[in-house]
């Protein structure tokens, strides 16, 4: 009996280690996808805008820059 559960514990232990695998092998893809994505969209955006996106990105660090350099 105990022999029993303890071999059903460990089935479902490595049932649910290969659901977890697969969940996070999804997920990886699904990241890298859109990291994919992004990276190609701001590749066009630099050629078709480089002033506006060289604005941004200058604006956008000054902002962290003073977040971060205050002494609050």
């Amino acid at each position: 009996m105990a022999k029993d559960r303890a071999a059903r514990a460990a089935e479902l232990a490595e049932e649910a280690r290969e659901r977890a695998e697969e969940a996070y092998e999804a997920a990886r893809g699904a990241v890298e996808d859109g990291l994919d994505e992004a990276h190609r969209y701001m590749k066009r955006q630099w050629r078709e805008r480089p002033v506006a996106v060289a604005a941004t990105t200058l604006g956008v660090g000054l902002m962290i820059g003073l977040l971060l350099g205050s002494r609050r």
